[in-house]
């Protein structure tokens, strides 16, 4: 008898934990029915199981997609999704991008890419508008948090008012990778070279006249290293590092380049003035310095070969990192230098939108959601993703693991951009070749009107309008 009464208690314990696991999980997670696919909610009341369904994101290789990948796996726990989560080499992302939709393959469901190749996405008609996919109530998660986004980002990011635009209110795409052009500089030897502020502490430079005295102060220091690295390959490079340079010239800002009718602009007094001071400062730099891109100058600073770098933040927490970079203690982050136009930042960066050939949709659009919402930004930063949120760029731990976080909401104050029409990518090459002409030689003053001209013929062919403004530079 009293066995079985042991029976019968032990029973009504597991009843009533069971019933408590249960209330408490559903606190968190509502189960749906099993294989329904875009059936019952099974997160916080607005995510779906989505079984049986493949959801592919393409994107670039770097440590913002690795992050993205982490949350991939854990909405597939969540709905029962397959996601593919495509990192490949990001030049080739836009010619792959442009074919899939031309042979309409259904390729891809999720696409991200640089704002610079904005133009391709919507005059091609690649991405879904946004907005209509927001008011869908029944697949849309209500702590998304829109408002949260950095506004100046998702205004780029999002927003497509340039060249042929349909639409200048349409959301096409939320932010992907927030980037901004930050300052890394070596405290250690800094402060050995005197450089420091009226407590002893490393100064970095705040215009580029004291980035010319600091570098001849550091290369007298230190003579078996070069003092300044920066990324100045053609093309990308070269334009990007150009861009707070133009800027704090005199160029116009945000786009130093041209005006709204495409008419080019960098030709005139900002951008001679603007490249022949990175002319006074290439012999404190490597002497191959003109084939260096972003993850060339980021390893240069992690081994410790340089005292000062420009670069964008998505690669500095490499530098943070004790198992990558022989720096981590004494590396400091600041603003790019400024000028007699102030101090404005370059700013770049990738936004993630909907396919117009996904099959699936509606899970696509969750998927964007579940890595892009409020709910896992924090998270997402902590992983090494760059996240254009306030709520990450105030948040102790990632300010604590990642530094530089503050400087960002600092930066979107003043940011100069590049273009984002379809002419772009043939525009940013121009521009760097006629830079890197300059760089070795070449008149300024010359060569830069000689690429304007070019940069108004590439945008006649891709039929655009520069001729509105004047005639041919």
């Amino acid at each position: 008898m009293r066995f079985k009464k042991s029976i019968v208690m032990v029973s009504v314990l597991v009843f009533i934990f069971a019933v408590a696991l249960f209330a408490w999980a559903g606190t968190e997670k509502e189960t749906g029915k099993k294989g329904a696919a875009g059936g019952e909610t099974v997160y916080k009341g607005w995510l779906k199981r989505w079984d049986g369904v493949k959801l592919v994101l393409s994107s670039h290789q770097g440590p913002s997609t690795d992050a993205y990948k982490v949350l991939a796996k854990e909405f597939e726990q969540l709905t029962g999704a397959t996601v593919v989560v495509l990192d490949e080499s990001w030049k080739d992302l836009l010619g792959k991008h442009l074919a899939a939709a031309a042979a309409h393959t259904g390729a891809y469901d999720v696409l991200t890419f640089p704002y610079i190749w904005f133009g391709h996405y919507v005059e091609g008609d690649l991405v879904e508008n946004l907005n209509d996919w927001f008011a869908r109530k029944d697949l849309v998660d209500p702590n998304y948090g829109m408002d949260d986004f950095i506004p100046a980002i998702l205004d780029v990011y999002g927003h497509y008012r340039t060249g042929f635009y349909k639409d200048p209110d349409a959301l096409w795409s939320v932010p992907y990778k927030f980037d901004i052009y930050l300052a890394q500089y070596r405290t250690d030897l800094f402060e050995k070279a005197g450089i420091v502020d009226g407590n002893g502490k490393a100064k970095p430079p705040a215009t580029w006249d004291e980035l010319l005295k600091d570098a001849k102060i550091l290369q007298a220091k230190f003579p078996d290293m070069k003092p300044i690295v920066f990324p100045l390959a053609v093309d990308d490079p070269m334009v990007a590092t150009f861009v707070p340079l133009i800027a704090s010239f005199g160029g116009d800002i945000p786009m130093p380049w041209y005006d709204e009718n495409l008419y080019p602009k960098f030709q005139g007094e900002a951008g001679v003035k603007a490249i022949d001071y990175l002319k006074k400062l290439l012999p404190y730099m490597p002497p191959d310095i003109l084939n260096f891109d972003y993850d060339k100058v980021n390893t240069q600073m992690a081994q410790g070969l340089a005292a000062y770098a420009l670069n964008w933040n998505a690669y500095l927490p490499v530098l943070v990192d004790p198992q990558k970079s022989k720096i981590t203690n004494v590396v400091a982050f600041d603003l790019s230098p400024g000028g007699p136009n102030g101090r404005p930042q370059g700013l770049g960066g990738w936004q993630m939108g909907i396919s117009k050939d996904s099959k699936n949709k509606e899970a696509a659009f969750q998927l964007l959601e579940f890595l892009s919402g409020q709910d896992k930004a924090v998270e997402l930063a902590l992983a090494g993703g760059s996240v254009a949120r306030y709520s990450v760029a105030k948040n102790p731990d990632v300010i604590k693991k990642y530094p530089f976080y503050p400087l960002l909401i600092e930066a979107m104050s003043n940011v100069a951009a590049r273009g984002m029409d379809r002419s772009w990518t043939d525009v940013q090459r121009i521009v760097a070749i006629g830079l890197n002409n300059i760089l070795l030689g070449a008149p300024a003053e010359k060569t830069l009107k000689e690429t304007a001209g070019k940069v108004f013929d590439a945008g006649k062919q891709i039929g655009y309008t520069p001729d509105k403004t004047g005639p041919r530079p």
